[in-house]
């Protein structure tokens, strides 16, 4: 990001020793459950060395600084969260059927999501992803423009595709709604199984995928016929 110091997480030599390379491995992991739970500024390189089983020396010595290593746990599953979704969208075609459009455009969004909360850390990553969009600090660290705004905007330039007498303002507060939906889900903060005495369950993906979809290509078609009136109201007709 222009005019700010980020640490890079430093990457694995090619001659780094097998050993080093787990033993990076079991840090992430161990980083990625701690961050998950606690965020960024919940937690300390002591306590991720404790959760590793590892000097905090070695922790340092791997990542260089807490963003170093927040960084790399990022780094770890952007091909697994992105890879998916970028393949989708760069084939991605705007439908004569605007929901049907719309709907696409959802399930590219929330799918790998789904596919990668079923991998080892995928549900902690999904929950540190979904703590990081509702971080007001986030933009300080850059994770997310770096690794989940490049998808976010192929999908705003995809809905604009889709709907080209539409105010732009209104596409990205309608992605905005949409991936919020999304991340306020992946917190697994376990309060609409409290609201609902467990008839709702968020990390059944069966259980709640469809009625994502739906409630929030519902959503977006409203606020499109709702910025098309408003258009027809200012030119008095």
């Amino acid at each position: 990001m222009a005019g700010m110091n980020v640490a890079v997480a430093s990457q694995p030599s090619p001659r780094t020793p097998a050993s080093g390379v787990r033993t990076r491995q079991t840090i992430v992991a161990a980083a990625g459950r701690l961050f998950a739970l606690n965020g960024f500024h919940g937690v300390s390189m002591r306590q991720i060395a404790a959760e590793a089983r590892v000097p905090t020396a070695l922790v340092s010595y791997h990542f260089k600084s807490k963003l170093g290593l927040y960084r790399a746990v990022f780094q770890a599953h952007a091909a697994e969260f992105t890879d998916a979704r970028v393949e989708r969208l760069e084939t991605f075609n705007a439908s004569a059927d605007p929901e049907r459009a719309v709907r696409e455009l959802l399930e590219i969004f929330v799918q790998p999501v789904i596919e990668m909360s079923a991998a080892p850390g995928g549900r902690d990553f999904a929950r540190l992803v979904a703590r990081e969009t509702n971080e007001p600090r986030e933009a300080e660290r850059g994770v997310l423009a770096e690794f989940m705004d490049p998808v976010a905007r192929s999908i705003i330039s995809n809905l604009a595709k889709t709907f080209p007498d539409v105010d732009k303002a209104t596409i990205h507060w309608a992605f905005l709604f949409a991936s919020g939906a999304l991340a306020i889900n992946h917190a697994a903060t376990g309060r609409i199984e409290r609201l609902s005495d467990g008839l709702c369950q968020s990390q059944n993906p069966r259980e709640f995928v469809d009625r994502l979809i739906d409630f929030v290509t519902g959503g977006i078609l409203t606020a499109v016929q709702a910025d098309r009136a408003r258009r027809r109201a200012s030119l008095g007709g």
